[in-house]
């Protein structure tokens, strides 16, 4: 039965036409969130923030830029102790959304450490126009430091020494959808279907690929669990993160020394593939609104799907990285001093008392076990011929 509201827009229907009228959903997934010309990322549609389609960490304030330097720093002090000598310290941002987090990281890095801010390097990754025309407004201003953007190709040819920030941006790389079935597994596609001379999209299977089945195959033994789990329903689908075993990969030639930060949606493979779990964790945003419609508004709407945390450890490790830790966000943040955050709150007066309520209610949110509180923070190291030992104090018993 086809959803009315799973219209199809008309660049849409000309690309799937040529393809024959139906695509894998990994390939529609990239094209509504990257299209050149019509994606909802590239052409500068994504509005972040409290009044936009969704709210970030960074998008709440400053706060959570201020907590992450402090661990940032640490790194990067890490690195000048062991002895290893590098012209600059790069930072280095995957996908710096509106640029925020950069700009606010540096302010605060300042403050923290003037000394080493004359030795560091802004450096930006971002692949979509629509969002670095955005970012460039929010960090060309920064004083007191180098700011370039760059392609990770680049970087390759020319590896940097730093740390590595990825803040909530795996989630919305393409996923390939599996779906089980009468003891069958399938490729999850998208499909054209005219009704009254009006297009529309409907799901529909397809036949795996011969990389689904080595991923079932090397899932089985990695992970210990059976693919599908015991029990399921008659259908169940799940989610596979194809393209970050390549981005470990690629993030490992860019940097000779340092550390790399994954912020994440992020849950345990029994939870991930659970038989409960029938329709994945793929999920539409829009207008601060979740919604299961996962072919609703294509082009207008964001795809988000969660990782699995040990799926992402062992892509790491086999592209050469070193795995440091992880935990959820609040204790994170915690760890990193934001009750000291709040409870400087207390000395407020008055006539600030509002913005002070304002700026409790996001400190609050950051920790929030059922919103931003339930993030992962991974971290993982890159060392070449040094035996680096990184101080990571998000890792360790928060401070009262």
């Amino acid at each position: 039965m086809i959803d009315p509201t799973a219209r199809c827009p008309k660049w849409l229907v000309d690309h799937m036409s040529n393809c024959g009228g139906s695509i894998s959903f990994y390939k529609y997934m990239n094209l509504v969130l990257n299209d050149p010309k019509n994606g909802f990322y590239s052409t500068g549609r994504l509005n972040i923030g409290k009044k936009g389609d969704f709210c970030t960490s960074p998008s709440l304030g400053n706060d959570f830029a201020r907590l992450l330097a402090i661990q940032v720093v640490d790194w990067f002090l890490d690195l000048k102790k062991s002895g290893i000598e590098s012209e600059l310290f790069s930072l280095v941002e995957i996908g710096p959304g509106e640029g925020s987090l950069s700009r606010d990281l540096i302010v605060a890095i300042a403050e923290i450490a003037p000394a080493l801010i004359r030795k560091m390097e802004l450096i930006l990754i971002e692949l979509n126009v629509g969002m670095r025309e955005r970012q460039e407004k929010v960090v060309n201003n920064l004083e007191g430091i180098n700011c370039r953007w760059s392609n990770i190709e680049d970087l390759i040819s020319k590896p940097v020494t730093g740390v590595v920030i990825a803040n909530e941006v795996l989630d919305a790389f393409p996923v390939e959808r599996l779906v089980f079935t009468k003891n069958k597994v399938f490729r999850q596609g998208v499909s054209l279907k005219k009704i009254n001379n009006e297009y529309f999209l409907e799901l529909v299977d397809l036949r795996p690929t011969q990389a689904i089945m080595r991923f079932l195959q090397d899932s089985k033994s990695l992970l210990n669990i059976e693919f599908p789990p015991k029990d399921i329903c008659d259908r169940w689908i799940t989610e596979w993160h194809c393209d970050v075993p390549i981005l470990f990969d690629k993030l490992s030639k860019i940097l000779i020394n340092g550390s790399l930060l994954v912020v994440d949606y992020a849950m345990e493979s029994k939870r991930y593939y659970n038989a409960i779990r029938k329709d994945g964790t793929l999920i539409s945003y829009r207008n601060q609104k979740a919604n299961s419609n996962i072919l609703k508004d294509p082009g207008l709407s964001d795809l988000t799907a969660h990782l699995c945390i040990e799926s992402t450890i062992n892509y790491a490790l086999s592209n050469g990285w070193k795995f440091m830790g992880e935990t959820r966000q609040g204790q994170a943040l915690l760890a990193l001093g934001l009750s000291s955050f709040l409870y400087s709150l207390q000395n407020t007066s008055s006539q600030d008392l509002s913005a002070a309520l304002n700026r409790r209610e996001s400190l609050l949110r950051l920790v929030d076990p059922m919103g931003l509180g339930e993030f992962r923070w991974l971290a993982f190291q890159k060392d070449n011929n040094y035996d680096l030992v990184f101080n990571n104090r998000f890792l360790e018993e928060p401070i009262n």
